[in-house]
């Protein structure tokens, strides 16, 4: 597959799904896996997720941000896992852009409360596995 057309199956894939698993190394160096709500997914193949600021997940981050996003298809096996390094962002504009209402319930000040900030996922490499197919495509970036 042309990267081009490989880089196009992986946004439809990821855009299908509303959670994946968001994988980080805890302090221990073991690898820590989470099933996080996925944000928007573009056409950047940036992978965001919303949590509070002083949950473990940001700590790993700061510590090692080389983490892994993997998302499972069950009904034919396909699965992306992706590969890169982990930024917390908290600049206000990216806070407001990415801002859902629902999460009032976990910050009452909304998308300025101190609490809530953002991981993004600069992947470096997107294994697309097409099981059915038995294929594995590489999209290195």
């Amino acid at each position: 597959m042309v990267k081009e057309e490989l880089k196009k199956t992986i946004v439809e894939f990821a855009k299908t799904y509303e959670y994946s698993n968001l994988i980080t190394i805890d302090g221990s160096g073991f690898p820590k896996g989470r099933m996080m709500e996925n944000l928007p997914f573009g056409d950047d193949l940036m992978f965001w997720f919303a949590t509070g600021a002083q949950s473990n997940k940001v700590a790993e981050i700061k510590n090692n941000p080389k983490t892994s996003v993997f998302l499972y298809r069950p009904e034919d096996h396909a699965s992306i896992s992706v590969s890169g390094n982990a930024e917390i962002v908290t600049d206000d504009d990216a806070k407001n852009e990415k801002w859902n209402e629902k999460w009032s319930a976990f910050w009452q000040k909304g998308s300025s409360d101190p609490e809530y900030t953002l991981i993004k996922i600069v992947p470096k490499q997107i294994v697309y596995l097409d099981f059915a197919n038995h294929n594995q495509e590489i999209l290195d970036l």
